[in-house]
């Protein structure tokens, strides 16, 4: 009997491999391929759309900003937000202009609220990272591969091509680690709490697909535009803070765990994202009035001071 259903199943994977449809989705991982490889050494101008749908909250990001090939980027547009308090069902709104700037894998955030500018500045991608794309692009692209699910052709029109890829964000999260080792003015033990943030990220999101449609230029294999639906990352995440609190391992307050538990189980996390090439000369600053004025509100420092103090935390319960 096995030996007939082995011989079933065999008898099955040649045939599939032979079929047009696999055929159709190596030509769509060849494609996905050649337009990873296209976007490396490139500055390109970018729009971006990001929608946080709640049950009682709205939180919108539309911006344009500049991406340069050496990993730095520039940013600057408009969040607007809208709270509904459930108490007495009034809702507030508030637009926040915004300036953001990623230089020597740290993130600078300029935020204008009540006529007043903050910063808050945050590990940002890795300088690592962005170099793994310069000198060892075709082995990260080859390893990003193990995360890849499936590659399908969508749209092939006379000048674009869609791409729907789907992959597990865990296993993309475990090949990024690769490539990251972290600031080089990071200590040993900043290093290892770093290296086990990232590991329990890897293990929150290890199972769970993410849905990327790519619109490529079929002259150049650019990109034209980036969609994807990150409901299902949020929501993982999400959960798995949620299980850890019940597990002992984080504390959260009230209002943290009912934000958790709305991002976990009804919010959605939209993305969108337009390319065009940019021309060298054309700048995209952050005013000097900005710099000078913003007040500092969260650094890098404070943030490895918690990372550490909640990692002792832990320790000690343990």
């Amino acid at each position: 009997m096995w030996k007939k259903i082995a011989a079933a199943v065999g008898c099955g994977v040649l045939l599939w491999s032979g079929s047009p449809a696999m055929a159709a989705e190596q030509d769509a991982a060849w494609l996905y391929k050649e337009a990873c490889l296209a976007n490396i050494n490139d500055d390109r101008i970018a729009s971006t759309n990001v929608d946080l749908f709640g049950p009682n909250y709205h939180w919108e990001l539309n911006a344009d900003g500049k991406i340069l090939r050496d990993g730095s980027m520039r940013w600057y547009g408009n969040m607007s937000w809208d709270f509904t308090e459930t108490s007495n069902n009034v809702t507030s709104h508030e637009d926040i202009p915004f300036y953001l700037e990623q230089k020597d894998g740290i993130l600078s955030i300029y935020a204008q609220r009540e006529y007043k500018w903050g910063k808050i500045s945050l590990p940002g991608l890795p300088p690592e990272l962005a170099n793994a794309w310069k000198t060892g692009s075709l082995s990260f692209i080859d390893d990003s591969m193990q995360a890849v699910k499936n590659v399908s052709l969508t749209s092939d029109t006379d000048k674009m091509q869609g791409l729907r890829i789907v992959m597990d964000a865990g296993k993309m999260m475990q090949v990024s680690e690769k490539y990251l080792s972290g600031p080089a003015n990071l200590s040993v033990k900043e290093k290892q709490e770093q290296k086990e943030l990232l590991a329990n990220l890897a293990k929150a999101l290890q199972g769970t697909d993410l849905t990327v449609d790519w619109v490529i230029s079929k002259a150049d294999r650019k990109t034209v535009t980036i969609s994807t639906d990150l409901t299902p990352l949020l929501r993982a995440y999400a959960r798995n803070v949620i299980n850890e609190m019940a597990a002992g391992k984080v504390k959260l307050s009230n209002d943290e765990r009912e934000m958790m538990e709305s991002l976990g189980y009804f919010s959605e996390l939209k993305f969108y994202m337009t390319y065009k090439n940019t021309n060298q000369d054309e700048n995209l600053v952050i005013p000097a009035d900005v710099r000078k004025s913003a007040i500092e509100l969260i650094n890098m420092a404070d943030i490895q001071k918690g990372v550490s103090e909640a990692s002792q935390t832990g320790k000690k319960k343990g």
